[in-house]
């Protein structure tokens, strides 16, 4: 058969997306601490800047902009905008300076770095950061629709196309489908027909793809398998529906999987680790001291103005269900009316009355989560782990959703 080229448009757009924006932020750093140190305290900065002082300060900038995925226009926090990401990253990189201040000393805000340099920078940093990225996620944009997929299937597959669409909306989608297969059932505003299974060769001769997504719960046919195997070894990317599910998509295909995928796949690894989860342990604390040190204030201002928006309890407690069962009273700001449940549990709604004007800022920026950081202290949930649903709720996810 012929040798399948992998197209390198996905990976070099990512990574050349990621190395121009390091570099822009770190230059975009340097030049806008100079100008705001010329202008406010009319000196030129000595070294430019280019000190242990402004590496501090960058190194905190990157390490919040790639937890807020901010290096990334495909980010899993689908929920927050860069517009809202970018700035809870650029709040946290000035907390987290100012706390350096009273760590380290009074003599690192000195000198180059005043607080009216400092406040000014980032701030401007901020725009800079904004700026440069909605420019280049033109680019990224054109650079994806470049990108083609292969796609295997026996049957339709509107969630996944609907899926997929959720989160790239450029690149395209060629289907190869099961002999005997109306392609009629498998066209779509976002897909394209390309052949049947026997056509695959010719398929791939025809276009340079990113990858191959096997999206068939049933085993393939002896020669398909071979080509498969042909496609790997010449380097080609082959994915099954979950595994791409979980690296692109950052959820799983609960409509594809079936009992035999579920006891047999990767993961609880760390269940069967005491290692590891003391060591989980450890950090979980570490976390939640350092957290709550660094919110309190945060906590403070919040609580305040629960108490002058709507009044009190500052604070809502909730039975939840931890590990093995365990129960516990879970603790968040209160970002609801008054006897919001009093006719029983129910779900939150989209644009649910009961939410305050103050809640819905809350619940968009995760801020009513502050004080759950008490749970992860005392042990009754972690920092990172299963999300611990109220028991009023279980009985009926178990059977709508198995496992």
């Amino acid at each position: 058969m012929s040798q399948p080229t992998p197209s390198t448009a996905l990976t070099a757009s990512g990574n050349f997306t990621v190395l121009v924006l390091v570099a822009l932020d770190y230059l975009g750093l340097v030049a806008i601490f100079n100008f705001n140190h010329l202008v406010i305290a009319e000196t030129v900065a000595p070294n430019l800047l280019l000190t242990w002082k402004l590496i501090l300060i960058g190194g905190f900038t990157f390490l919040y902009f790639y937890l807020m995925d901010l290096y990334t226009f495909n980010s899993p926090l689908s929920q927050l905008g860069m517009l809202e990401r970018s700035f809870i990253a650029m709040l946290l990189i000035g907390v987290t300076t100012v706390l350096a201040v009273y760590v380290i000393g009074p003599s690192f805000i000195g000198g180059f770095v005043g607080r009216g340099v400092l406040a000014t920078s980032l701030i401007m940093l901020w725009l800079w950061s904004l700026g440069i990225r909605y420019l280049l996620n033109n680019w990224f944009v054109r650079q994806r629709s470049q990108v083609k997929w292969l796609v295997i299937v026996d049957s339709s597959l509107t969630q996944f196309l609907s899926d997929f669409r959720s989160v790239f909306d450029y690149e395209q989608l060629f289907l190869v489908s099961k002999l005997g297969i109306d392609q009629q059932e498998l066209n779509d505003d976002f897909a394209t027909w390309a052949g049947d299974w026997d056509d695959l060769e010719e398929v791939l001769a025809r276009d340079d793809f990113a990858g191959v997504i096997i999206a068939t719960p049933d085993t393939l046919p002896e020669t398909l398998i071979k080509q498969m195997m042909d496609i790997r070894i010449n380097g080609l990317r082959i994915f099954r529906l979950s595994n791409f599910y979980e690296q692109y998509l950052a959820r799983l295909p609960i409509f594809h999987l079936n009992q035999h995928w579920l006891v047999t796949t990767h993961g609880f690894e760390l269940i069967h680790n005491p290692i590891g989860l003391r060591f989980k342990r450890y950090i979980d604390l570490v976390i939640g001291l350092v957290g709550g040190l660094i919110l309190l204030s945060v906590v403070l201002v919040i609580a305040l103005i629960i108490i002058l928006t709507s009044g009190f309890p500052v604070f809502y407690r909730q039975v939840r269900t931890g590990e093995n069962g365990h129960q516990f009273t879970l603790i968040k700001f209160r970002t609801m009316v008054v006897d919001a449940e009093a006719n029983g549990a129910q779900f939150a709604q989209k644009e649910d009355p009961r939410i305050t004007k103050l809640g819905g800022l809350m619940r968009k920026f995760r801020i009513d989560e502050i004080p759950q950081l008490s749970n992860v202290l005392v042990g009754d949930m972690s920092f990172i782990g299963p999300r611990p649903e109220r028991p009023e709720f279980i009985e009926v996810l178990q059977r709508d959703i198995p496992y």
